[in-house]
């Protein structure tokens, strides 16, 4: 009989990893976007969707459920995703499943893009490894399966990378125009994807050298590239009433770019946040491979790390939300895989790198799976407050998050004042203005108004407002 050849073994290896990335991200899959671990932004995502298909079906008016009636457009990242969830919910209805496939897709989607590349720089067995790396993160097992649009980001921002450095190996002018594209794409999506930017600025001047200003496609490839994400934010202002996107950069980034790693914020999230995402094995491969790259060669790999590490220092160290964190890994996984083949041909031998790989991936699945229960805090109340009040009742939620709102499908305010006027009077006039704007019910979530110490104005609601006891809910009808 004929055995395997080494070529068809690699193969059936990889097509194993591919299915169970998948297959890792079936479980909870149905789980509706309130989890406990990331609530706030899944929830606010999958509304949109839902907004497209209650209000304009358009993928450039995107709006939440708050602060005020509807419309409520916002600036935020383009919306690709939740436009695609809102087409196939037109569909075939609306069900979670739906809304988690589209990111793990995308996700799969990346993979493709890391594989290829690792297989082009370090081989096909260091591909395999980077792909389960890359799939197994903590980070990205919970993320890469959350309706956020974390995912297409990675998917157009690997994807942009690959296709530049297609381009500069063949000169093709297909090439330059799906860099430019995906990398207008990851832009809007993310705006921290800009920093792939970096290793393609190195690649063109050290091909063109002093001829690199004379190169057209460069041109034509900066133009495409940044213009559409730029006119998609202006265009968002004009219509926006909530933007979050605008003045990020003036006004909270390059004011603490440089000094937040300095902060006791900073520094607590990349001593316990960071390692939680990313683990330390993970870290500590990922700066093993990046010491001893090969920079004649494996130079666009290395300055493409070097790239993230400054946006990690620069944009995470202010921000601070793991999920901003996404960029780094694909690099991570790739130069991890590097030093792990280069191991695997040593006395230390494939089968005990496989065995690492198997309890690394396990041990991190182990770890992500309470991230994936529910609040059913939040879910209980908005079934409540969907029984008792009408669909366009505008209600009030006394949490700084917008959960509540979002899982009841109901759109209001969030009862919250900035912590130089939570004096009683203050309280009292803003709830005022916006039963004036048409809020019905004051919700607290659980009983528990945000910031209402010694519950004063929990007491002065009970003595104003007809006060409903749904079981262990209670809430206010104000008019």
């Amino acid at each position: 009989m004929v055995g395997i050849s080494a070529q068809k073994k690699l193969t059936y290896i990889t097509v194993f990893v591919f299915i169970l990335l998948f297959i890792l991200r079936l479980p909870y899959i149905d789980n509706p976007p309130f989890e406990r671990y990331e609530m706030w932004r899944q929830s606010d995502t999958e509304s949109m969707a839902r907004n497209f298909l209650d209000g304009k079906f358009n993928i450039f008016y995107p709006q939440l459920n708050y602060d005020g009636p509807a419309p409520n457009y916002v600036q935020l990242e383009f919306q690709l995703v939740t436009f695609i969830i809102a087409i196939l919910y037109k569909f075939f209805g609306y069900h979670y499943e739906i809304a988690r496939f589209v990111p793990v897709l995308f996700f799969m989607g990346s993979a493709v893009y890391l594989y290829l590349i690792a297989k082009r720089y370090y081989g096909q067995l260091a591909a395999i490894m980077a792909t389960f790396l890359y799939g197994v993160y903590p980070l990205n097992l919970y993320f890469s399966r959350a309706v956020m649009p974390e995912t297409a980001a990675l998917f157009f921002y690997i994807g942009a990378f690959y296709y530049f450095d297609s381009w500069i190996r063949k000169s093709k002018n297909s090439s330059i125009i799906a860099a430019a594209l995906f990398t207008a794409l990851a832009i809007s999506l993310k705006v921290p994807a800009v920093f792939v930017g970096i290793p393609m600025l190195v690649m063109a001047v050290v091909k063109y050298k002093e001829k690199v200003f004379k190169v057209w496609q460069l041109y034509f490839f900066a133009v495409v590239s940044l213009l559409p994400p730029f006119a998609y934010f202006k265009w968002l202002e004009t219509i926006s009433t909530k933007a979050f996107v605008s003045g990020i950069a003036s006004k909270h980034i390059i004011p603490k770019a440089g000094f937040a790693i300095f902060t006791e914020e900073a520094q607590r999230f990349f001593t316990t946040k960071m390692p939680e995402s990313l683990t330390w094995v993970g870290i500590t491969l990922f700066f093993v491979g990046l010491f001893v790259i090969k920079w004649k060669r494996e130079y666009p790999i290395g300055v493409w790390a070097i790239a993230m590490i400054i946006e990690v220092l620069l944009i995470v160290s202010i921000i601070r939300f793991n999920y901003y964190l996404v960029f780094i890994t694909p690099l991570m996984a790739i130069l991890s895989a590097k030093v792990l083949v280069s191991i695997s041909n040593k006395k230390v031998g494939m089968v005990t790198v496989a065995v690492f790989l198997l309890l690394f991936g396990s041990w991190n699945y182990y770890q992500v799976l309470p991230r994936f229960e529910l609040n059913d805090n939040v879910l209980g109340q908005a079934e409540v407050v969907k029984t008792l009040t009408d669909k366009d009742d505008l209600i009030i939620i006394a949490t700084l998050g917008p959960e509540l709102l979002n899982a009841s499908e109901r759109k209001g305010w969030r009862f919250h004042l900035p912590s130089d006027r939570k004096d009683f009077e203050t309280w009292k006039l803003r709830l005022e203005i916006l039963t004036g704007k048409g809020a019905k019910y004051f919700v607290p979530a659980g009983g528990y108004i945000y910031a209402d110490e010694g519950a004063r104005f929990k007491t002065y609601l009970e003595e104003n407002f007809e006060t409903i006891e749904a079981g262990k809910f209670t809430f206010y009808k104000l008019q």
